[in-house]
């Protein structure tokens, strides 16, 4: 009986102990974090009901994008002439992004229709604007024309060549509706002048402008707020993949 009281007085002494015991160094507790910092490293958290808390405005983040245009398009009647274009087109870009502040209306609604009155397209948005990319666009692009009635093969030509990009104006536009938790991105496929168009029987060399993809904007909405991303496109005689990835602050260009 004495050893069983020993034991629970052992037991008492030691929590008053660890109740008494001395508080942290103060050089062990990390800072606080403010609720702006919190955002612009984690992002935003979800409202309930699955809506989305708008960031700060001024967060800067960099989205690092790839552009893959694929298509071989072959055009005429067999009996007359046949012509191949084989388009095989990679762009690369870094583009700086910084979050706007929460707005009543959709930048994207007026885009949609100019003509629509911007303040019937009301709720919550904020936008990520952009105002320059850089990087660059690499063409292998190929063209074949084949005519029956003339003798002998005909020339493959060739257009190849990368140069660098620097589009020095919005090539893209994010915002995300708050209320709905979706994030809509809209590309505009850049271009480059002084690609080499090889010499071939019937073309003379010469340099050319190309495009990274047959379309002038390249749209694409995923749910949640902005970050990673992809998607693809249909176009005539193959596809043109986009991916992009997000990242809080500025990324070396």
């Amino acid at each position: 009986m004495r050893v069983e009281l020993s034991a629970g007085l052992a037991v008492v002494v030691l929590m008053l102990l660890a109740a008494c015991g001395q508080p942290p160094d103060s050089s062990d507790v990390p800072p606080p974090v403010s609720d702006a910092q919190q955002a612009s490293v984690a992002g935003p958290a979800p409202k309930p009901g699955g809506d989305l808390l708008s960031e700060p405005a001024d967060v800067e983040g960099s989205l690092t994008i790839s552009i893959v245009w694929s298509a071989r398009i072959v055009t005429g009647i067999p009996a007359e002439g046949l012509t191949t274009s084989v388009y095989k087109r990679v762009t690369q870009l870094v583009c700086p992004v910084t979050s706007g502040s929460e707005a009543e209306t959709s930048y994207f609604a007026m885009f949609d229709d100019p003509q629509a009155d911007p303040m019937l397209a009301t709720g919550s948005y904020q936008p990520w604007w952009n105002e320059d990319c850089t990087g660059s666009l690499t063409v292998e692009d190929t063209y074949h024309a084949d005519d029956p009635t003339l003798a002998g093969p005909e020339p493959i030509v060739r257009t190849t060549g990368t140069r660098p990009l620097s589009t020095r104006d919005t090539p893209l536009t994010v915002e995300t509706d708050l209320n709905r938790a979706r994030t809509r991105y809209m590309f505009i496929a850049p271009s480059a002048d002084g690609f080499q168009r090889e010499a071939a029987e019937g073309y003379e060399a010469k340099l050319i402008a190309a495009s990274a993809a047959p379309l002038a904007t390249l749209d694409f909405r995923l749910e949640g707020p902005i970050g990673d991303g992809q998607g693809e496109i249909a176009v005539q005689g193959g596809t043109v993949q986009v991916a992009w990835t997000f990242t809080r602050g500025r990324a070396l260009r």
